[in-house]
């Protein structure tokens, strides 16, 4: 089983030449090719790839196609069997390659793809513990705040292990934030693999249709992973394959185009893959978060302006999903399975 890593790099060299080096090996060892995507390609950034990487296809683009355009057009320049997918801002542990694609030819040909397990660079302790500035605090899911300390006691936290959603179509890092050394226990299945670290089988890929490159960026691996669940199609993971990501190393936190992204593609996401009840769901809770939003009531998510953007595209997104639940096949029956089996409580 060949394999081919994709990496997105737009504008972070430095991140993308630690990415590399972290493969490099690896690589070799596992006869694995590495593919590089460059959006917004400069030329001279573009010839100190291939002349510091020269075993690397180096794919340039002339624009930002986001996440999803830029693994896309990876895919289509790769030849593997299995697609690895890795975070330009994440460093490969020492038996990254190996694991996860062992993982996944153990697995049998039901499953589509293991979600590697990331770590988040450093170490942390609770918010307001660290005894100095805490300039970057991340939020876990149930309110407990963490600050990156290098102080004694601070501790190492997941980025996450797969994706999960819930019944709202919030889709989210399973495991964020929760203590390495811990056993969380999840009880439900993983629903899908993270586009930051994950092996997935091109023909399973290939079968639902690829990444939907109009999603630019977030929720484009959650969709692939509803798409090949409704297709019958298993996700697994592998907690030895381990990546290190550095946080918001190739874009910006809680930005405002981070916001609007994750609203417009959930929204779309749920339209194309979700049974009709699920959809319904998810329209009112955004609509009343856009009143609440206009009133405004208590801090907004989205700007008016935002808000006016993603109520233009609306039927457009209607008519786009329609267009595909059509041409993916799946049935009333198999949403509901796929929900009922895999929605996190």
């Amino acid at each position: 089983m060949r394999a081919s890593v994709v990496i997105i790099d737009w504008r972070r060299p430095e991140l993308t030449r630690r990415c590399l080096s972290s493969l490099a090996e690896q690589s070799e060892t596992e006869s694995v090719d590495l593919v590089l995507v460059v959006n917004e390609a400069d030329d001279a950034q573009v010839a100190a790839y291939r002349r510091e990487f020269p075993a690397v296809v180096v794919v340039p683009l002339t624009t930002n196609t986001g996440f999803a355009g830029g693994v896309q057009a990876g895919v289509e320049a790769s030849t593997g069997d299995v697609v690895v997918l890795l975070n330009n801002d994440a460093v490969a542990g020492p038996d990254f390659l190996a694991r996860g694609l062992r993982t996944l030819t153990e697995a049998g040909r039901g499953t589509a793809a293991v979600a590697a397990r990331v770590e988040l660079e450093g170490a942390f302790v609770p918010a307001g513990t660290s005894g100095g500035a805490e300039a970057h605090v991340l939020t876990a899911r149930d309110g407990r705040r963490w600050a990156r300390s290098d102080t004694r006691g601070a501790v190492r936290l997941l980025n996450g292990e797969g994706v999960a959603v819930d019944a709202w179509g919030n889709g989210f890092d399973r495991g964020w934030l929760e203590p390495v050394a811990s056993d969380p226990g999840w009880p439900e299945p993983l629903f899908g693999f993270s586009g930051g670290a994950c092996f997935v089988r091109r023909d399973a890929l290939d079968q639902v249709g690829g990444f939907d490159t109009s999603l630019f960026m977030y929720y484009e691996d959650l969709d692939v992973s509803w798409r090949l669940r409704l297709a019958g199609w298993d996700v697994v993971a592998e907690p030895l394959a381990v990546a290190v990501h550095r946080h918001a190393g190739s874009s910006s936190s809680g930005s405002a185009l981070i916001k609007y992204q994750s609203m417009r593609n959930r929204v779309a996401v749920v339209l194309r893959n979700g049974s009709a009840g699920m959809v319904l769901r998810v329209l009112v809770r955004a609509a009343a978060r856009a009143a609440l939003d206009l009133a405004p009531l208590g801090p907004s998510h989205l700007t008016r302006g935002q808000w006016a953007r993603l109520a233009g595209q609306l039927p457009r997104l209607v008519s786009t999903a329609l267009a595909h639940r059509r041409r993916d096949g799946a049935t009333r029956a198999d949403r509901l399975r796929v929900e009922r089996c895999c929605l996190a409580r």
